[in-house]
């Protein structure tokens, strides 16, 4: 659906419906998953605290300069390179007025955050339930199956014969926290954008069918823990060594990764029982990969730079402890699934989603 962008004052209203219209596949779905989310917490852990939530809220809120900082960037570069304005300076002011100015997107952002809210809220709640309803089990299979399908090799050894300089972990330590910024701000702009309205919606669709059906059903059907875990849960000690590399790297260059893992164990085992952790599939890689499809959607250089940024995720992931790299091939093939998923539906239920690209 084509909408008139207006720029007076008083125009709110009559964008809501047309726009809550084409989010209406979407709102259906999320509305599902959030009823699943509440219904489950109250039979499980209808006491359980809440503050998982809420430093996910906080981590949002650090990378919002950023995201600020990075959308500005790029707007600056537009003008310079693309637009070469006379007057440089008049354009790039007007330009940002009539970015946050536009009740088109600010109807449509204002939807849109609070169904990218009211996905993630509903993953955070149904992640601290899972060693509730499956305790965690699956690690010595996952285990076994990484050697089986790595000729008896143990993949995150291995990495570490090819990657472990303590410069290049620290790297690779880097570019799995970038992860977090890189997720948030693709939510952002996803909520924000007036461009691609197809692709935006098949993105939010696919983003809830990634970590509903994969960083929940799937993590509960299989839940385990990760090698960084595995002999604190009485697993045994495979994982030993990898973790002892970790430890001799921090002694000379920053590993960013053992501290969270700390507090993760922190407040698994601490009084409230917080459940931050599941490894089954890796929603680092599943989320990354999803990223990538929908950046291919805007360019091809964009998207075979996130293919690269999926490899190092995929690559740290296990190198760095978190996962089993059968984690990671799974993850992957939930993503495509869900991309794969959420176009099905959007042809299957073509009039709750936009009709045709602006």
């Amino acid at each position: 659906m084509q909408h008139t962008r207006i720029y007076s004052e008083g125009k709110f209203a009559p964008l809501v419906l047309p726009t809550l219209r084409e989010h209406g596949l979407l709102v259906a779905l999320v509305s599902i998953y959030a009823a699943i989310a509440i219904g489950l917490s109250e039979i499980y852990a209808p006491e359980l605290d809440t503050q998982v939530g809420l430093i996910l809220f906080w981590k949002f809120l650090l990378q919002v300069p950023g995201m600020i900082y990075l959308v500005l960037l790029w707007r600056f570069l537009h003008m310079r390179c693309v637009v070469k304005p006379a007057d440089q300076k008049t354009w790039f002011k007007e330009d940002i007025r009539k970015a946050i100015s536009d009740p088109q997107r600010i109807v449509t952002g204002a939807i849109s955050l609070m169904i990218a809210i009211a996905i993630m809220a509903s993953f955070a709640q149904l992640k601290k339930i899972i060693p509730i309803i499956n305790p965690f089990s699956w690690d010595p299979y996952f285990a076994d199956l990484d050697r089986f399908l790595h000729f008896g090799i143990d993949p995150g050894v291995a990495l570490h014969a090819v990657f472990g300089h303590p410069l290049v972990v620290t790297l690779f330590t880097g570019s799995y926290n970038f992860w977090m910024f890189l997720l948030y701000f693709s939510l952002i702009f996803t909520c924000f954008s007036l461009a691609r309205p197809r692709d935006r919606i098949r993105y939010f669709i696919a983003f809830m069918f990634c970590w509903g059906f994969g960083g929940n059903l799937m993590a509960t059907l299989f839940s385990s823990v990760g090698p960084a875990y595995y002999e604190r849960f009485g697993f045994g000690d495979d994982f030993v060594p990898l973790m002892q590399l970790l430890l001799e790297h921090a002694k000379t260059q920053p590993i960013t990764v053992l501290e969270p893992q700390d507090a993760l164990w922190w407040f698994y085992s601490g009084p409230a029982g917080l459940n931050g952790i599941s490894a089954f599939p890796s929603m680092h890689v599943a989320s990354t990969v999803l990223m990538t499809l929908y950046a291919y959607q805007y360019s091809r250089l964009l998207g075979r730079i996130m293919i690269g940024f999926s490899v190092v995720i995929m690559i740290g992931s296990v190198l760095l402890a978190w996962h089993y790299a059968v984690d990671g091939y799974a993850g992957a093939l939930v993503a495509i699934a869900s991309w794969w998923a959420a176009g099905a539906l959007m042809r299957r239920f073509p009039r709750w989603v936009p009709q045709e690209q602006r």
